[in-house]
């Protein structure tokens, strides 16, 4: 089909399998335990991943395009934490001071703001900190 040669031609870039070269250094995330490395392959090659179940929890058929967009699957979340702790983790090695994940925000008090945006007292920003713009 279509697919699989686009995917064949994708594994097949330059470049494509420096993951399978590279040392395992677990220092810099560079490490994959039998069963990630299993799922990789089956990824890389489209095949279907083994003991997956066949529906989502949202009740729709499980596919690995679904699992990476569907908001009660558990991967935009995991996504989203692990971009949350990376931007928090960068802005620590650039200097930034007072560093907070998931900081509530300042109550409001009278602010007109647009359509939209979340006005409740649970409301929190992923990432604050303090230095960003000055030392």
């Amino acid at each position: 089909s279509q697919t699989e040669q686009r995917q064949l031609d994708l594994a097949s870039e330059k470049g494509a399998s420096a993951w399978l070269t590279s040392l395992p250094l677990a220092e810099y995330g560079f490490l994959m335990n039998k069963q990630e490395f299993n799922d990789a392959i089956l990824l890389r090659y489209n095949f279907r991943l083994k003991n997956v179940p066949s529906t989502c929890s949202c009740g729709d058929q499980y596919s690995v395009n679904h699992a990476l967009t569907c908001k009660s699957g558990g991967y935009v979340s995991m996504r989203h934490n692990k971009l949350r702790e990376l931007t928090g983790e960068l802005l620590a090695v650039a200097g930034c001071k007072d560093i907070k994940i998931e900081p509530q925000m300042l109550p409001l008090a009278g602010e007109q703001l647009s359509s939209g945006t979340n006005k409740s007292e649970l409301a929190q920003l992923d990432v604050s900190a303090r230095g960003v713009w000055a030392p």
